[in-house]
């Protein structure tokens, strides 16, 4: 009897992150600089080291990165991010950043060449993540450390939960937020980490917490720069999404009433070292 490979996610193709772009630089990188921050202090790379941003996006933690490394190289499957970053970089006169588009699962780079590698919520999302964690594993030094994030199930999160159920219930066969989280498990992350062949692997459970004013402004900040839904509204086309976005914020206001919305968002730090 054979068996088919799971279906690949959306979210494992360019194409939402490119649409995303504009608002993830805007609306996301202000929130998830406090894990890049986590992160770059768990590797504990010295100053004036080499250091690795795989799916860098819009460069989160690269640009913060760079002001103490030697020089650090960022990686993209997106045109669209990597532009992003590179603007960014220009901007701050940061000219230590060298930014690609590539292929994480395939890394461009020799051997043992980085103090310190990461990946923050991006090699979750790779069809092959074993392939992801070997190629972070062969480019570290010995002794070096890979850092790579992923967030805990959104069931545990009222925000998304609240949001997720709602839009479950108004298209129940869109799938979005079932399923098991990439790497949600602690237990589970930590043996993937150690299959791809890192030592010493240890795992940080790590929260931040962002208020909105009400589920409106939740809305709006989440309907632009979460990649799903940007790219459901690509595939509904305007007059779609408007009558989608009508009955959604119905059922929010209705359940989240009119106060404001504390969004904890509950991420795995694992670290592993080469």
């Amino acid at each position: 009897m054979s068996t088919s490979a799971p279906p690949q996610s959306p979210l494992a193709t360019p194409l939402p992150w490119d649409l995303v772009s504009t608002a993830y630089e805007e609306l996301v990188v202000p929130k998830f600089e406090a894990y890049a921050r986590d992160a770059l202090r768990l590797a504990a790379a010295p100053p004036g080291s080499r250091l690795l941003d795989v799916a860098c996006g819009p460069g989160t933690l690269a640009l913060l990165a760079a002001g103490d490394a030697a020089q650090v190289d960022a990686l993209d499957f997106s045109v669209d991010m990597v532009g992003r970053l590179k603007t960014r970089a220009a901007r701050a006169g940061l000219g230590n950043i060298i930014a690609v588009v590539g292929d994480g699962q395939a890394l461009p780079y020799d051997d043992g060449v980085f103090a310190a590698a990461f990946s923050m919520f991006g090699l979750i999302f790779f069809p092959d993540r074993a392939a992801g964690l070997r190629e972070l594993r062969r480019v570290v030094r010995p002794g070096g450390r890979a850092v790579v994030s992923s967030w805990q199930p959104m069931e545990r999160v009222f925000a998304f939960n609240l949001l997720m159920t709602a839009l479950g219930e108004l298209m129940p066969g869109l799938g979005f937020g079932k399923g098991k989280a990439p790497l949600g498990d602690g237990d589970e992350f930590r043996a993937e980490l150690a299959a791809g062949g890192f030592a010493a692997v240890d795992m940080h459970e790590v929260v931040h917490a962002h208020e909105f004013a009400d589920v409106d402004a939740f809305w709006t900040d989440a309907s632009r720069s979460m990649a799903p839904l940007v790219l459901l509204r690509s595939r509904l086309g305007e007059p779609g999404w408007l009558e989608l976005e009508r009955r959604l914020l119905e059922r929010l206001r209705e359940r989240a009433g009119s106060g404001p919305i504390v969004l904890e968002m509950r991420a795995w730090l694992g670290v592993g070292t080469r």
